[in-house]
């Protein structure tokens, strides 16, 4: 799983204005209702394929004084097959999921196939060159550094 750093700017794909969309309605639901995230995002990904992902993992963030960690839930995902990539302001993870040839007389499917992405907007404090990822049991860590803030001094008034 390799980390790239990179500067974000528009690739003028037709399809640029529905990823801002999405990306715009994953964000205004991301802390929302669950079952309306899945279901919006999915039929949203479907309609525009085959440019987009099929599937958008769930994803925890946590802030500490010195670290930026999000999450990622990726069960049955290789981490051979897990791109993540960090911007001055955001970090888009992003792969697939193999379909699983052994299994294919399944009643029952949950787990979507396929590929997906997740953008997550990054705080201006954090050092993107810092990002460090590990995947294991089925949960991506990225964790950043958050740049160190100067303590303030005080300034005599003459």
């Amino acid at each position: 799983m390799a980390i790239k750093h990179a500067v974000k700017k528009s690739n003028g794909s037709a399809w640029e204005p529905v990823h801002d969309i999405l990306e715009g309605v994953e964000q205004a639901v991301a802390g929302g209702w669950y079952p309306a995230r899945n279901l919006l995002l999915s039929r949203l990904a479907e309609a525009a394929r085959p440019q987009l992902a099929a599937w958008v993992p769930e994803a925890d963030l946590e802030e500490t004084p010195s670290e930026f960690t999000v999450s990622f839930a990726l069960p049955g995902v290789d981490k051979a097959d897990i791109r993540v990539n960090v911007t001055e302001d955001t970090l888009t993870v992003s792969g697939r999921r193999r379909d699983n040839e052994k299994a294919r007389d399944e009643r029952r499917r949950e787990l979507p196939r396929g590929e997906f992405l997740r953008r997550v907007r990054l705080p201006d404090e954090v050092k993107p060159a810092s990002a460090k990822a590990a995947c294991r049991n089925g949960v991506l860590r990225v964790v950043l550094e958050r740049a160190r803030v100067r303590a303030g001094r005080s300034v005599k008034v003459d």
